[in-house]
């Protein structure tokens, strides 16, 4: 018999004993990469090969790395080695194609196995699940099954997460319940429940969950996330009450997002406190992901203070963060103040992504601010974003509620692949710049270029293209192809529309019908667009009627009291008028103060009626004293039948003269060249006399006047104007 020196043994076996031992190392701290370059220097260094316990190692690294090239190599590798009958080798090797999303080749090396364990087959049945082929996955089991392996639990996992229809899952959970499965093991009820919740049953997730002897962390966050998504917040909070009483399990951070979801979704200010004070005890803030959630919970329940506390409290700020604050100043009316957080991140090391400049955009937007619009948009094409659809599509908003119509055109004729977005966005630009032919043709256009499933969104645009031209007939058609085309059905906004456009042209029985055919509890939203046309046909009569009904369904609404106030002066009712103007001060009401702003050389200037706190002030209003007596030489008499005191025609005129929008255009004349457009924003409706003046003024100074009011746009061009005196 011939005897090796035991030395000469040890020599050999060490290295590869020493090399496996750092493999598993690295793999167990999720070094994976280096997992793999540890097994490449062994190679090289002592030409010793891995052995069954390296391999499935390094395929797991493939796994974890993505990596189908090096995954291709090891496979070559161990062929050439010769373990083709090692079991643990070929089925982390069938695992790693599967995970590298190769299906074709995992079910090679499935088939090729010259013995198979109950690993194996679960592992395939897997790789199916997980590339959403559950029918391969299901007749992988029955034939599984059918040979006389024992099914496990871990075997039904996998099938029963990627049950999406009701008929599947039902039978997934007649068959673990026979085999007596559902109550020993944790992982499999916590699947079952997932599915139930999933195809929206929570009724029957709730039966599972409560005939479970154990609980994890994730049955209670399946569960509670279950009752959020159906709207059932109060049972989700009572549960999680119960759980925190049990003390049997430990919160974890998935679980804090879907009780914030739900804070979110009941918009409880209260509840979203309590829910932050649990997540600072239990010290997840630090964490971005809870951070954000915790941001958003706080903007979604109208706490914009308190958003911003959450925001200033941590210290590094990721992206989404940065764009979460962003987005809730903007939605809460603060756009100056995201604007400010925009130039405060752009001095950061962090870069927008395409969210944040969605958000900016929209702030710009709401601003009105042009001049920082376009500064974006060359950061857009300096930084690689502006194919970008979402992108794209805030660019075409942000140039539509600026008044630059042709920037939003020249943005949307850039878009190669349009998507339903990028359309609804430029017909409602259309449709708020009075532009109804132009939105009824995009419209048109789009159906015939690009087929798609139209949503509410764009028949709100298109309703509202027809409603600020008087396109009657053509609204009346949309709505009803709305209903009966396309199988949406009409929302709030689209019945406030379809009024707006029967009450604008007179057509008050139908537009009475309209609302009321509707539900009690949304006709208040629509009543007020039927009183504003009282207004503007001074219908005394059903102006009162309307206001009644207005001020029963919700008394605190402040615009309300002032149009029947307006109908009432317009008819020189003075007394009634009197009389509304003081019932609404006897409530505490107070009506909300116009404004106008124009931006001149990247600044914004604010004027109020009768402003005086302007730098320029005594300028302004000799400018504007230059224009009136040019404007009465040009044939303009002031309207005054609107004008809310009962006062003697030259002091009504005098009260009119000062109106924010005049002091607006005279700032602009004064602080401008001749022949610039001037684009005024205001906060509320124009009246008869600042349109009229606006008329005589495009006339009598050539400039292109811009107005957005608190309906629409205005554009005012050598005595005329784009809604053709229809608004």
């Amino acid at each position: 018999m011939r005897h090796f020196p035991l030395n000469s043994i040890t020599s050999r076996k060490r290295p590869l004993y020493l090399f496996n031992l750092k493999i598993r190392t690295s793999s167990n701290n999720g070094d994976f990469a280096d997992t793999l370059k540890i097994y490449s220097s062994m190679l090289r260094d002592t030409r010793v090969h891995g052995n069954s316990f390296t391999f499935p190692l390094l395929f797991k690294a493939c796994a974890s790395l993505n990596s189908l090239q090096d995954g291709t190599k090891l496979h070559a590798h161990v062929l050439h080695l010769g373990f083709q009958q090692d079991i643990f080798v070929q089925t982390s090797l069938l695992d790693m194609y599967s995970k590298c999303s190769e299906l074709a080749s995992a079910r090679n090396v499935f088939d090729e196995m010259v013995m198979r364990n109950v690993v194996c087959w679960n592992t395939m049945i897997s790789a199916y699940c997980r590339c959403f082929r559950v029918m391969e996955a299901m007749n992988l089991l029955k034939e599984m099954w059918v040979i006389g392996f024992e099914l496990s639990a871990s075997t039904f996992v996998s099938v029963i997460a990627a049950c999406t229809n009701l008929r599947l899952g039902l039978s997934m959970h007649c068959c673990v319940f026979k085999l007596g499965l559902l109550h020993c093991e944790i992982p499999l009820a916590n699947s079952v429940v997932n599915m139930y919740v999933k195809l929206g049953l929570i009724g029957d997730a709730r039966s599972i969950f409560d005939t479970m002897d154990e609980r994890s962390i994730l049955s209670w966050t399946t569960i509670i996330g279950g009752y959020v998504s159906v709207g059932n917040v109060g049972e989700a909070f009572n549960l999680f009450n119960r759980m925190r009483q049990m003390g049997c399990v430990s919160q974890d951070m998935v679980l804090f997002v879907k009780i914030i979801s739900g804070c979110v979704e009941s918009g409880n200010l209260l509840l979203a406190s309590s829910v932050h004070s649990l997540v600072l005890k239990s010290g997840f803030l630090g964490e971005a992901s809870i951070c954000n959630s915790v941001l958003n919970m706080y903007s979604k329940c109208g706490d914009i203070v308190s958003a911003r506390r959450v925001f200033k409290m941590v210290d590094e700020k990721c992206i989404f963060l940065w764009t979460s604050m962003i987005a809730a100043n903007t939605q809460h009316g603060y756009p100056a103040e995201a604007l400010d957080l925009f130039k405060s991140l752009l001095r950061t090391d962090l870069k927008p992504n395409k969210a944040t400049i969605a958000s900016i955009l929209s702030a710009c937007a709401d601003l009105g601010s042009l001049s920082i619009g376009n500064e974006i948009e060359h950061y857009v094409k300096l930084n690689g974003l502006a194919s970008n659809q979402q992108v794209q599509t805030s660019l075409i908003h942000m140039y539509c509620k600026c008044g630059r119509i042709d920037k939003a055109e020249e943005v949307f004729a850039g878009v190669l692949h349009k998507d339903l977005a990028v359309w609804s966005s430029m017909i409602n630009g259309y449709a708020i710049h009075g532009m109804g032919n132009e939105a009824l043709k995009l419209f048109h256009r789009m159906q015939i270029t690009k087929p798609c499933s139209l949503d509410h969104v764009v028949f709100t645009s298109i309703l509202l293209a027809c409603s600020h031209s008087g396109l009657v007939e053509d609204g009346l058609k949309y709505f009803k192809s709305m209903k009966d085309d396309y199988g949406i059905e009409p929302g709030i906004e689209h019945y406030t529309c379809l009024v707006d456009l029967l009450g604008r042209a007179g057509h008050f029985d139908l537009a009475l019908k309209t609302i009321q055919e509707m539900a009690l509890q949304v006709q208040a939203q629509v009543w007020a667009p039927l009183l504003s046309s009282c207004r503007k046909h001074r219908n005394i009569e059903l102006g009162e009627y309307v206001a009644k009904k207005l001020l029963d369904l919700n008394p605190g609404n402040t615009s309300s009291y002032v149009l029947m106030a307006n109908i009432y002066t317009s008819a020189g009712k003075w007394k009634e008028a009197a009389k509304t103007r003081s019932m609404m001060r006897n409530k505490g009401l107070v009506k909300e103060p116009g404004w106008s702003q124009i931006e001149i050389n990247g600044s914004i200037h604010v004027f109020m009626a009768g402003d005086r706190s302007h730098h320029r002030s005594a300028g302004i209003y000799e400018k504007l004293n230059e224009l009136n007596t040019k404007l009465t030489e040009a044939g303009y008499v002031a309207e005054t039948d609107m004008v809310v005191h009962d006062l003697e025609n030259e002091e009504k005129e005098e009260s009119m003269k000062v109106h924010s929008e005049r002091l607006a255009v005279a700032w602009g004349l004064i602080g401008t060249e001749p022949g610039t457009t001037l684009t005024i924003i205001k906060n509320l409706q124009t009246c008869g006399d600042c349109h009229s003046f606006l008329k005589f003024t495009s006339k009598v100074t050539g400039r292109h006047l811009i107005v957005r009011d608190g309906q629409r746009f205005h554009h005012f061009q050598l005595g005329s104007c784009s809604c053709k005196d229809f608004w």
